[in-house]
Formats: C-alpha cells, structure tokens, sequence
C-alpha cells in the first residue's frame, strides 16, 4: 500500500467531481456525471444569432 504524508495541504475549492479524503480509506465505484455549458468571449450587437458553436485546441509540440 502507498503511503503519502504531507506536512500541510491547503485546498482552496472543491468541484462537483472533487473529493478530499482522510485517514486510511479505499474509493470504491466512484463516479460523477455533470454538463457544464462554458463559453468565452464576447458577442455585442442586437439581433445575433448564435448556433453551432465549437472550439479547438492544438496539441503542443
């Protein structure tokens, strides 16, 4: 068994598929399933229409 110590551990926030453990446990069959709709950027104007929207990443070499 792996054993990890720390002198301290802040943590500042906690997501919906986070978990902060202590002791001696074993996470068995955990799972989250959540949708998120982000976006960034800005639209400004009256009347746009928006639809399809997508974005990409490039790999890094």
């Amino acid at each position: 068994m792996t054993s990890i110590k720390y002198m301290s551990i802040n943590i500042l926030s906690l997501r919906e598929s986070s978990g902060f453990f202590v002791g001696t446990n074993v996470q068995k069959g955990r799972k989250s399933d959540s949708v998120i709709n982000e976006g960034f950027g800005r639209i400004t104007g009256s009347k746009n229409n928006i639809s399809k929207n997508s974005a990409s990443l490039e790999k890094k070499r």
